[in-house]
């Protein structure tokens, strides 16, 4: 009830100040990712920059986030796939920005086209899928991620879900991780949903929560495996969703 009463307020602030702000902070955030992680080389350069600039965006739009056992599975010298369900536009904002360890996205091609920011993950790395990728190049850049010990975030489900409930896994980040016998830290998003509903076009407040799982071993590199761990990682995120 008290959300209902307050959202007119948080539109309000949104229209006056927080999208202008966050335009601002996508522009600096591209040209200080391209000038220090491109030109200038500086370590992390392309790294810190877009983690400052989510965090930002989260405190900018009064988005409370709750980081459960993040330090109890993740260690900071090895490197995991992080495999996250998707629940909406904030989840790149919560995961980017929370998880501490540099990663590299596997992300939709049109998010090329955004201005100064697709420029910017082009340079530093993240890998730009559609549908008429070949599956053998994505499998090769992802593998050479892993090996390069840099660690990678996905969304097994391939897009956002409609409803919020956690919908079908497709099998490639889990061929992804057989492949290169990497380690799957299942990490479950819950309250991004609500911010930003499909056929919404104000954000509408809401905590999110980032909760880390044990994570799941490789076993193998047969098809059996990758069942194995495509189940794993699924149950694990959904133990942790309020609407499963």
């Amino acid at each position: 009830m008290l959300r209902k009463i307050l959202h007119p307020f948080y539109v309000l602030y949104q229209v006056l100040f927080a999208w202008w702000a966050a335009i601002i902070l996508v522009a600096i955030t591209s040209i200080c990712i391209s000038l220090f992680g491109r030109y200038l080389k500086v370590k992390n350069g392309d790294h810190t920059p877009a983690v400052i600039w989510c965090k930002l965006t989260c405190w900018l739009f009064l988005i409370p986030v709750k980081v459960v056992d993040r330090e109890k599975y993740v260690q900071k010298d090895k490197n995991y796939i992080f495999a996250a369900n998707h629940q909406g536009m904030f989840d790149i904002f919560v995961m980017y920005g929370y998880v501490e360890q540099r990663f590299k996205w596997i992300m939709k091609d049109t998010l090329r086209k955004i201005p100064l920011l697709g420029k910017a993950c082009a340079d530093t790395g993240h890998i730009f899928v559609n549908r008429s990728t070949p599956q053998k190049d994505l499998l090769r850049n992802s593998i050479n991620i892993l090996k390069n010990g840099i660690s990678m975030g996905i969304f097994p489900e391939g897009t956002r879900c409609k409803d919020g409930k956690l919908g079908r896994f497709k099998k490639g980040t889990f061929v992804i991780a057989n492949m290169a016998q990497a380690t799957i830290i299942p990490v479950t998003i819950d309250g991004s949903y609500d911010i930003l509903p499909k056929g919404c076009k104000c954000l509408h407040w809401s905590p999110v929560t980032l909760t880390f799982h044990a994570p799941v071993e490789c076993k193998g590199r047969d098809s059996e495996n990758v069942d194995r761990m495509m189940e794993e990682t699924r149950v694990a995120i959904a133990s942790a969703l309020k609407n499963k």
